[in-house]
């Protein structure tokens, strides 16, 4: 399989897993608070931050493996290439296996930090454990995922992938109809990493055998060397999860659950579509690898320019669409008692996209090798967030958590860009010119938006007004991105 087709077919299944996602973020939220009252569900958020900041410290991990993993091969290393595999494969276990440990050592605290109504702290606790046991199963997954990321096989995976969180998502219902409560959503998260463990090794270990593929090695040097390499990532990993995912915990501590559930719902749509961002990250990170491998400096920054399209497009069409049609989502989902307002919603949005901005360019470095000097970037940015959050969170109170990102974001952008040309030799001139492009797009169209300002409780004047807005858009991105889409469709069209 080609790297571009591998690359695609992992953004598809990716995309189609963050639909899945969707199902249980935004369609089953209503159905949540049949089963649960708000207070409840806050608290889950806060707990489940706590266990998603536990299970996202892997990712410094998995990305320095499948990077290394993808050098090698591209470098025709074979032996290099099993003492990763094995090196990956131990280290999964490895932490898992203290992740799960660290996780139960809290496990007696957790409803104390975050405000529990007490009625409700054995549930709470309970589901805290298990999800803690389904993020270590996850792990596993996770890092084992390297294998199809750097053979450049990711059908089969993006596959299980799709029918496991089906999957999930059906055993979700099941379990809130037979009256487990807030137990139900850890319970469906550890069958999902269950069910992909067991799915997706068992596809590894056959294509293994049947593609002649070198059988991974045990090397304890390269462990050791691995290990070394992975700390920086390993504490820049700690830092993005500090800033990208403990709002609900935050916001429980300092205030109380039910701030965090308006937080959470007035931030979801963006957060959500921000996940399809994401994507584009994680889908072209083998392909990165692959092509800056190869030292061609012509098809390095043709694959950097195609990427960078994609991305400030999808980028600033989330932005768009967040700001002007979050607030009658969330009237008809789940009312607008659970919605924080429109200024909080717009810089939410602005502080979440220039944190996919700055994600989009520390992953670069990482692809091209930069990995310490962009962890100890990271590292600082995280210092720097903490120091400015403690400083606003009283008198900004819910707004805190936005406007820290937002001017951290600012700050350290200009350094990821400069150690990208300095570094890689890429034109971040480019890089610049296609986000502004895009936040330039947008701005008539928000301020369209905002001056009719019809009422969506009008339902089909609002539904003609919202196909009206999206073809209008969609029509003017064309012209301006008329290129890239003509060859993004040509290479569809040859495949």
């Amino acid at each position: 399989m080609s790297t571009y087709k591998a690359s695609i077919y992992n953004y598809l299944f990716n995309s189609i897993n963050a639909i899945i996602v969707i199902i249980n973020g935004i369609v089953m939220v209503p159905i949540y608070f049949h089963y649960m009252s708000v207070s409840t569900y806050g608290a889950w958020l806060a707990t489940g931050n706590m266990v998603a900041m536990l299970g996202l410290l892997e990712s410094g991990f998995s990305s320095v493996i499948t990077q290394k993993m993808a050098a090698a091969i591209g470098d025709g290393d074979d032996e290099k290439y099993r003492k990763l595999a094995g090196a990956n494969i131990a280290t999964a276990v490895m932490l898992a296996v203290a992740i799960t440990l660290l996780g139960l050592s809290i496990a007696p605290f957790v409803t104390d930090w975050i405000n529990v109504d007490q009625s409700v702290a054995s549930d709470i606790r309970f589901a805290y454990i298990i999800a803690l046991v389904a993020s270590s199963v996850a792990i596993c997954v996770s890092l084992f995922g390297a294998f199809p990321q750097v053979w450049q096989d990711t059908k089969s995976v993006g596959m299980i992938n799709t029918c496991t969180g089906l999957m999930a998502v059906g055993s979700l219902v099941g379990f809130l109809l037979s009256g487990l409560g807030v137990i139900s959503i850890a319970l469906s998260y550890l069958v999902r990493a269950t069910l992909n463990l067991v799915f997706q090794g068992s596809w590894i270990l056959r294509k293994r055998r049947r593609g002649g593929i070198s059988a991974p090695i045990y090397s304890m040097s390269e462990s050791r060397q691995l290990a070394k390499d992975c700390v920086y990532p390993f504490f820049s990993k700690l830092s993005g999860v500090l800033m990208g995912n403990s709002q609900s915990f935050i916001i429980a501590h300092f205030m109380n659950p039910a701030g965090a559930v308006v937080y959470d719902l007035t931030a979801k749509v963006c957060y959500v579509a921000c996940g399809f961002v994401s994507q584009t990250n994680g889908s072209f990170f083998a392909l990165f690898s692959l092509t800056l491998s190869s030292g061609d400096k012509q098809k390095i920054n043709n694959v950097f320019r195609n990427t960078t399209q994609f991305f400030a497009i999808t980028l600033a069409l989330v932005g768009l669409y967040s700001i002007c049609f979050t607030e009658p989502v969330i009237n008809y989902w789940v009312g607008l008692d659970k919605y924080g307002g429109t200024w909080l919603l717009v810089v939410i949005v602005l502080a979440k996209i220039l944190f996919q901005f700055r994600a989009y360019c520390n992953n670069i470095l990482y692809t091209g090798g930069m990995i310490n000097k962009s962890a100890k970037l990271d590292i600082l940015c995280a210092i720097v967030y903490i120091a400015i959050l403690l400083a606003i969170i009283k008198p900004t109170q819910i707004y805190a958590i936005p406007i820290a990102t937002l001017i951290v974001s600012l700050l350290f952008i200009v350094w990821y860009l400069k150690l990208m040309r300095d570094n890689l030799s890429l034109d971040v001139r480019m890089l610049a010119t296609e986000i502004v492009k895009s936040v330039l797009l947008i701005l008539p169209f928000l301020v369209v938006h905002f001056i009719l300002q019809l009422d969506y409780r009008n339902l089909y004047l609002y539904a003609g007004y919202f196909v009206v807005f999206s073809v209008a858009y969609f029509v003017v991105l064309y012209y301006i991105n008329r290129t890239f889409f003509t060859s993004l469709l040509s290479k569809f069209h040859k495949r």
